[in-house]
């Protein structure tokens, strides 16, 4: 029972085996035609017609052709896309469509062939352009951050410039070229070199296509690497300003600068002083803008780390000033040098007193008998006119002060008539004895008496004759 089945699988495997051997028989001895295709890139050949016009070209659509072909089915495998050449002239070029003919040749297997290729693409599209050439200086981006202590110094790029050459689409593109320097962490010079980077008007790196091109690829670098020293700027000023006017101070954006060179140099080196006779108020009243170069204030042997900085703007801010009056009553505190035996009084009692300065000075000002000052030393018995000083931060101006007269009166004088009116008051033989001999012994009451007793001889004397 199990020999059948094993004869049965061994007769199917000897007849398929000799039907492929009867068929591959057949197949050598007829050997058919077959059509292949390859897919061919299109070269583009005497493009140099254009240039010497001024223009250039975009291919518009597919780059690549179908080539068809017939071969004998033994030697199909032997044929390959890099056996065809596909090319357009640009000779042949017809100006009103932008096309070119697409042509077919045979590099390889020529004689495996039955018959000529074709091209199922029969033309290729393409659109001209003008072309524009665009010198640029080359820029540079330093990236990174020298090690603490140095600064980047000069530069030496080479070449320093270049031309940039393609589409005048997309040469119009680029606003800028550079390269990028790496230094960070850098204490000695580097050197080296860098890509050409291309950049529109916002400084964006845009990466054009391969019509654009330019005379060289790579730039060459030489960054120096210097110690550096930061160094603050000394603004001097001189003149005076317009009368009612006030020099408020220098404003400019850079107060200290990055300066390298040797390390002599930096050691003598604390600040850049700009003179007076640069920033020269003489007569001002408004602001003044100076333009200054740093680099003619910085001594021998040094510079900015960064050129960027040379530039400077200066401005001197002047201010018109304000003015507004304060009226101030006189008290016993205004008096200076006030002797005891003298009282003062002033005569009008109210100072009027004008001051100057800036607007936000006189909102916050107050003016009282504390900043007011009359010297009464010396002054005798009467009245005098007097011009009071009156005393502020320097910051206020004292226009004028209104004069006034000072009345002087002895205390004396004044406790004496008080006395007498006492007296009088009291009436004669009022008073005990010890009282009345106490008040003979005041040496006033003794002054009036003798007073008295002069007035009562010269009348006597008076009457007699």
């Amino acid at each position: 029972m199990n020999q059948k089945p094993n004869r049965r699988w061994g007769l199917m495997t000897v007849s398929v085996l000799s039907a492929f051997l009867v068929w591959l028989g057949v197949v050598n001895l007829a050997d058919p035609v077959m059509t292949d295709t390859a897919e061919v890139p299109v070269e583009i050949i005497n493009d140099e017609i254009l240039t010497a016009n001024n223009l250039t070209y975009e291919i518009v659509g597919r780059r690549t052709t179908t080539i068809s072909y017939e071969v004998n089915t033994t030697n199909a495998a032997r044929i390959h896309p890099s056996d065809f050449r596909a090319y357009a002239d640009m000779t042949e070029l017809w100006d009103v469509t932008g096309s070119i003919p697409v042509t077919i040749e045979v590099l390889n297997h020529a004689d495996l062939l039955v018959s000529n290729p074709v091209s199922r693409t029969a033309t290729i599209k393409i659109e001209t352009e003008p072309l524009q050439k665009k010198q640029f200086d080359v820029g540079h981006i330093r990236v990174g951050t020298p090690e603490s202590g140095y600064e980047p110094g000069d530069l030496i790029l080479s070449p320093g410039n270049i031309t940039v050459e393609g589409p005048e689409s997309l040469v119009g593109q680029i606003s800028s070229v550079g390269i990028e320097i790496p230094v960070d962490g850098a204490n000695a010079d580097l050197n080296g070199s860098a890509e050409v980077l291309y950049y529109d008007a916002n400084g964006n790196h845009i990466d054009p296509d391969e019509r654009v091109t330019s005379n060289y690829d790579q730039i060459e670098y030489e960054q120096h690497i210097l110690r550096a020293k930061e160094v603050a700027l000394d603004f001097q000023t001189a003149g005076e300003v317009a009368d009612g006017y006030r020099f408020t101070g220098v404003e400019c954006s850079v107060r200290s600068v990055p300066v390298v060179g040797s390390r002599s140099v930096l050691a003598s080196l604390n600040t850049i002083t700009i003179p007076g006779d640069v920033l020269n108020l003489s007569g001002a009243s408004e602001d003044i803008e100076v333009a200054l170069d740093l680099r003619d204030y910085l001594p021998e042997g040094a510079t900015l780390a960064t050129a960027a900085e040379n530039d400077i703007i200066v401005t001197l801010t002047v201010e018109r000033l304000e003015e507004r009056s304060y009226a101030v009553e006189v008290n016993e505190s205004c008096y200076v040098n006030a002797s005891e035996d003298f009282r003062y009084s002033a005569s009008p009692s109210t100072l009027q007193i004008r001051v100057r300065a800036l607007s936000e000075e006189l909102a916050t000002l107050t003016v009282g008998p504390e900043n007011v000052r009359i010297d009464v030393s010396g002054l005798a018995e009467g009245e005098t006119t007097v011009s009071p000083e009156v005393t502020l931060d320097r910051v206020y101006e004292v226009l004028s002060v209104s004069e006034c007269r000072i009345t002087v009166s002895s205390l004396r004088s004044t406790e004496a008539v008080s006395h007498e009116t006492e007296t009088s008051a009291e009436g004669p033989g009022t008073g005990t004895e010890e009282e009345s001999s106490h008040r003979s012994r005041d040496p006033r009451d003794r002054r009036k008496v003798e007073s008295a007793g002069d007035t009562g001889e010269r009348n006597g004397g008076g009457d007699k004759n």
